[in-house]
């Protein structure tokens, strides 16, 4: 009988060492993307602003805005952003970093253009700038983060924004949760499948993005389908008129309020 002698190379030992990659860009991507899906989901759910209409409050922070901006005494401005830090304390915890998160940056860039201002003859409009800055956003946020997303699209009709621009501004934020949604899937996807070290991370991310695109292109022909196979022509149904409650009149009580003492400050207090 012949003996079989066994190859050489399968005699040898190999200790492979998987080599350590950083992974830093594909777990912020991930922890990004997270972070906007949640939001998003929290925003489907959330039903605690509906004692309040939606439009009604839309007016309202639209009008701090302008006051805020127009107002030459700055005792007025102070007032304001007392009572949103007020409203920023008895928020929840997950409202209060919400607004920080937009508010601190935009503060601190705003600081950051107007501090020439301050070796200048004009120190004060850095502080006038910030604490306007300050009551804009928060109003903002804190309505971004209280009322749902199909609530403020629907208020929008109530003050006659064209079918176009509410229709692109629904499908726009529908359209962020979805894809948010796919490319988490195909970053945790190359995250698994990766062995060792990746040395061309770019076309990963590439590959990723041009995916993304396919996807949306083909959902967004599904889409235009569907809305012609069900008659969609193009237009909304009107905003359905609430009665005004308690809650309402409590808040438009505020705001007279509000505007009887921006007229305080500025015709009277100079």
């Amino acid at each position: 009988m012949k003996n079989n002698n066994i190859p050489q190379w399968l005699l040898e030992n190999e200790n492979y060492t998987v080599k350590k990659d950083n992974d830093k860009f594909v777990d912020k991507s991930v922890k990004q993307i997270l972070s906007t899906l949640a939001r998003f989901k929290k925003s489907r759910h959330n039903t605690k602003t509906k004692r309040i209409n939606t439009s009604l409050r839309l007016f309202g922070i639209l009008l701090l805005i302008i006051l805020t901006a127009c107002a030459k005494n700055f005792y007025f401005v102070y007032v304001l952003s007392a009572v949103c830090a007020v409203l920023i304390a008895v928020s929840d915890a997950d409202t209060i970093k919400s607004i920080l998160k937009v508010l601190l940056p935009v503060e601190l860039l705003s600081a950051f253009i107007l501090l020439p201002t301050v070796f200048s003859d004009n120190p004060h409009s850095l502080i006038g700038v910030t604490i306007r800055i300050f009551v804009s956003v928060t109003l903002v946020m804190h309505l971004n983060c209280k009322t749902p997303w199909s609530e403020i699209t629907s208020a929008l009709k109530f003050y006659r924004i064209p079918d176009i621009i509410i229709f692109t501004i629904d499908l726009t934020i529908q359209y962020i949760s979805i894809l948010s949604d796919v490319c988490f899937s195909m970053l945790t996807a190359l995250k698994v499948r990766t062995i060792g070290k990746n040395k061309d991370k770019q076309k990963s991310l590439s590959g990723i993005l041009g995916t993304t695109f396919i996807i949306a292109k083909e959902n967004a022909q599904k889409t235009e389908q569907a809305m012609e196979c069900r008659g969609f022509n193009g237009t909304f149904p009107k905003y359905k008129r609430q009665k005004l409650t308690k809650f309402d009149l409590l808040y438009l009580l505020g705001l007279l309020l509000t505007v009887a003492i921006f007229i305080y400050f500025q015709a009277v207090i100079k």
